[in-house]
């Protein structure tokens, strides 16, 4: 009998070679029966939400904004790895949802130990808690919102959760939408949520930059490491990249993000040119997926977030003007402190359909893949990163079909990479 779970970690641990020193390529076998790592456990759901203060309103002198950040906790009924949990970001126009269920599967939550994992379609951190992992999903502000999303023409963001701002308002947060503010919501939702534990940030896509950042702005939790699917890296690794190998398209139509203030809003057309849509998803075209999730995710970015994360910083002076920030508060994604990775592992895992973390760039090699450069700057500082190249998948790979299996791995990795 094939030894799935062994031939994994024989090659994460380097008992056997890896392609370019880091990188272990799943076979889709390997992937779709990959060994339960504990026994499936009851877990239980509590909706966490705090609020932080920050920046000036300039319609209410000496008030200034508030923010509210969301999320949900899910602690397992039997812990499989004590004192330690996982926190899960979500990337631009997602929410957690995301990661609570799937498009085409039940709003509700699933009980592992009486139905197999594949029975039910539910979203990873479910998987995840069920094998006794504590997990805090969360929304960033604005993204969360307790009733069905308005259509999504006129729907804004909700930044103080169940009260509707004038658009005026909104603008001028839009404005001030930055990391920094982010980070320090994500932090006091953390510590007070999971006070003493250890913990693994999953970034997802644009939430990928927290990992970098939350130990440098003062986060009391003891970060241990990085886990994820689909994240990314600090944005000034990456700006090397695309000036290095997309130095053509690099800052393509950001005159359109110069107003700062505003939303991007995703259509299932925007989806299927960034590249989303593979032979995994079980819901149909991107038009059924739109429809199944329209009323619970909110399907907007801010333009702010997206100009830092993607290393826009042509537009810098109209942030500084927009915004009326110091430079402390701005493009903070530039200047993570990656020293603080010292003595820390990242374990990642990509799909091979993944347009812009796996195939974005391979025409120069896979060194020019752009989840390959950013862990190669990345483990100058690292104890160790690892990437596991999943078949078939996407970027949004944890909602897709046997999305239980990459839950698989990431508790696999935590037990048996990071040596829990």
């Amino acid at each position: 009998m094939i030894d799935r779970k062994e031939r994994l970690l024989s090659a994460l641990n380097r008992a056997v070679p890896l392609e370019n020193g880091f990188i272990y390529r799943l076979s889709w076998e390997d992937y779709t029966f990959f060994p339960e790592p504990f026994p499936r456990t009851r877990f239980t759901v509590q909706e966490v939400q705090e609020r932080i203060l920050r920046y000036p309103n300039p319609e209410r002198p000496g008030e200034p904004f508030a923010w509210d950040i969301h999320g949900r906790l899910l602690i397992p009924e039997t812990i499989s790895i004590p004192d330690v949990a996982v926190v899960v970001i979500h990337g631009g126009a997602a929410n957690e949802d995301e990661f609570l269920f799937t498009p085409d599967g039940p709003e509700d939550f699933a009980d592992f130990t009486t139905i197999s994992p594949a029975a039910v379609r539910v979203g990873i951190v479910q998987h995840i808690a069920s094998l006794g992992v504590p997990v805090l999903v969360i929304s960033l502000p604005g993204h969360y919102r307790r009733e069905a999303w308005p259509p999504m023409e006129t729907r804004q963001p909700e930044f103080i959760i169940g009260e509707t701002l004038s658009l005026a308002e909104i603008s001028h947060r839009l404005a001030v939408y930055t990391f920094r503010m982010c980070v320090e919501a994500v932090k006091v939702l953390i510590e007070r949520a999971l006070p003493g534990y250890g913990i693994y940030i999953w970034g997802h896509s644009t939430g990928g930059e927290f990992l970098f950042l939350m130990g440098q702005y003062g986060l009391r939790n003891n970060l241990l490491g990085g886990i994820g699917f689909g994240t990314g890296t600090p944005a000034n690794i990456r700006k090397e990249w695309c000036l290095l190998y997309k130095s053509d398209t690099f800052g393509r139509g950001v005159e359109r993000l110069s107003v700062i203030s505003g939303l991007s809003r995703r259509t299932p057309k925007i989806y299927e040119g960034m590249g989303h849509v593979g032979p995994n998803q079980p819901w149909g075209n991107t038009e059924d997926w739109f429809r199944l999730v329209e009323k619970r995710r909110p399907m907007f970015k801010p333009f702010l977030q997206t100009i830092e994360h993607q290393a826009y910083d042509m537009l810098y002076e109209e942030v500084r003007k927009r915004s009326g920030l110091p430079e402390d508060e701005l493009f903070i994604t530039y200047k993570a402190d990656l020293n603080r990775l010292q003595g820390k592992k990242l374990l990642f895992f990509v799909g091979e359909l993944d347009r812009g973390h796996w195939i974005g760039g391979a025409e120069h090699g896979v060194e020019g893949r752009f989840e390959v450069f950013g862990l190669r700057k990345l483990a100058r500082y690292a104890d160790e990163v690892r990437l596991v190249v999943i078949p078939r998948l996407t970027h949004y790979g944890h909602i897709e079909g046997h999305n239980e299996c990459l839950a698989r791995l990431m508790v696999s990795g935590l037990k048996d990479y990071f040596g829990l």
